[in-house]
């Protein structure tokens, strides 16, 4: 399969944090072959790479993107195609002039570790429940990439960053500068340092790897046990049991998803995890995994003395930024490689984006945040180009102007737990002080499972939860979001949108001064650690 062929005369690219940087004339004409994964896809081949693809000790320069993941791989496309239409919409201006420009967009070159590129991590419930096939998880066609002029070198890992000389070195030793560098380096699943949590049968439930050797299990009709009462550990549960495993969830507080639902909420959950034959262990403490006298695991004990029997046990219970590679490059790291609203990180021409970075503290564990990411490191490097003219710095200021810099928003979580419809928005726990200034408006409809909870302050919504229906989830985040008086619709509010007069809502709140983005809807992956 022929990945990308690039021929490109060089100069320089320009943002910012990055004066004129001399590009070398490299001409590159990589054919790769590739192979069928385990799946029997014909997607990515590290070994054709390896062969194929290192005749040259030092590749062209352009944005080299670390990390094929959901970010690194969207971002990949998604830079490609603005690339495109910048340079058309240039083209399409001088034209008017009778000139011709000169620029041509910096090449992209995505690096993968997996051998599966761009796939979907949240498809991979439905892939252990035997409910999806792998092939319809990947995010975009190889053509898609083939198309945009994307190198994907996929099975092989970045050793070193150089950002001294612009350039990093692969596990083959292969040898690539550049000129813009993006660090998408994702998570990895958390595993909590028991005694003998390094036992044959320990697994997580991250990647392909995990749901290979996890349906095995399952279809064994083996006895599993999973370690957090967090969305993914319910996902890997209810999948596991369908597949024919006998599996119960071992969660330390009171009741599942103890984050996102109430207490009356959960309780409805944890009724359906039971009618699906999941067993379910709350304010459980694990204290060792058993083994026998071969290394393997037979049961977990817990701090009251019990142990439960199992033939293989899943942590489910968050993640952990990878940041080796930025650390060792000299980059800022805390919790996560310390970035900026443009997703700069402290070095020049590095950039960041996804569950690897940390903005003002936080991280990003969800996939509307990191699309965002995306959206805004895309405007920032669309206009890197190879030009055969100085940019002056006058026009390089007012690039800037485009950028859209990225704002940490309030998530309205949308949980799906194996067909299990639930919301949840803003606040929905209070200290005793605000306890008291908070009023709650609850709809319940037995017969059909249905439960709205929502939690007002001053006539304003602060927060909701949905289990059941969840149709008027994005009507509710807007009023959270938007801060706005419902005073005049607080009778009908917890019936929905349908029950509520907007045109007495926004007469009230027509002196509001609020701004009214679109609001943030998203499938909790995992929480991040």
């Amino acid at each position: 399969m022929l990945l990308h062929t690039s021929k490109n005369a060089a100069k320089s690219a320009i943002d910012t944090d990055s004066p004129d940087i001399p590009i070398h004339q490299v001409v590159t004409d990589h054919t790769c072959e590739c192979s069928n994964d385990e799946y029997g896809n014909d997607k990515y081949s590290a070994d054709a790479h390896k062969t194929n693809c290192c005749h040259d000790k030092m590749g062209s320069e352009g944005v080299i993107i670390i990390g094929a993941g959901m970010a690194g791989s969207r971002f990949a496309i998604e830079l490609a195609r603005a690339q495109q239409q910048s340079i058309q919409a240039k083209n399409e201006r001088l034209d008017n002039l009778h000139l011709k420009s000169p620029d041509i967009p910096l090449p992209i070159t995505l690096i993968g570790k997996e051998p599966q590129v761009g796939y979907n991590r949240i498809m991979l419930s439905p892939v252990l429940s035997g409910d999806a096939a792998f092939e319809d998880t990947y995010l975009y066609d190889k053509a898609d990439y083939e198309a945009l002029g994307i190198t994907v070198l996929a099975g092989l890992s970045v050793d070193t960053i150089d950002t001294e000389q612009q350039c990093i070195e692969l596990g083959n030793g292969q040898v690539l500068r550049y000129a813009k560098l993006v660090i998408a380096t994702g998570s990895t699943a958390r595993v909590i340092p028991f005694p003998n949590h390094t036992a044959k049968g320990v697994h997580v439930f991250r990647d392909v790897a995990d749901v290979t050797a996890l349906t095995e299990y399952a279809r064994q009709g083996k006895t599993g046990l999973v370690i957090g009462g967090g969305v993914l550990g319910l996902e890997a549960a209810c999948a596991m049991a369908m597949q024919g495993a006998s599996m119960t969830v071992i969660h330390v507080d009171d009741y599942v998803l103890n984050r996102q639902l109430d207490l009356p909420a959960a309780q409805l959950l944890q009724a359906e995890l039971s009618r699906r034959g999941v067993g379910l262990e709350v304010s459980a403490k694990t204290e060792a995994i058993a083994i026998n006298d071969r290394d393997e695991v037979c049961g977990l004990v817990l701090e009251s003395g019990r142990i439960l029997p199992a033939d293989f046990i899943v942590m489910a219970v968050g993640v952990i930024p990878n940041t080796s590679l930025a650390k060792d490059s000299g980059l800022d790291v805390n919790r996560g490689i310390v970035v900026d609203n443009c997703m700069h990180t402290s070095c020049p021409h590095v950039y960041a984006i996804g569950e690897c970075v940390e903005l003002d503290g936080e991280l990003f564990g969800m996939i509307a945040p990191v699309n965002q990411q995306v959206d805004t490191l895309v405007t920032v490097l669309k206009e890197a180009v190879i030009s055969s003219s100085v940019i002056a710095a006058d026009n390089t200021k007012s690039l800037q102007t485009h950028w859209k810099p990225f704002v940490s928003k309030p998530l309205s979580l949308k949980l799906k737990v194996s067909g299990v419809a639930a919301y949840s928005a803003g606040q929905i726990a209070f200290d005793d002080g605000d306890a008291e200034t908070i009023e709650t408006l609850v709809y319940r409809q037995p017969t059909l499972n249905h439960y709205h909870c929502l939690y007002l302050k001053n006539n304003r919504l602060v927060g909701a939860v949905l289990y059941g229906d969840v149709n008027d989830g994005s009507f509710y985040s807007q009023l959270i979001t938007d801060n706005v008086d419902v005073s005049g619709i607080k009778d009908h509010l917890i019936f929905g949108s349908a029950y509520c007069d907007l045109d007495v809502l926004a007469m009230s709140n027509i002196s509001t001064d609020s701004t009214s983005d679109d609001v943030d809807m998203t499938e909790l992956v995992e929480e991040a650690s």
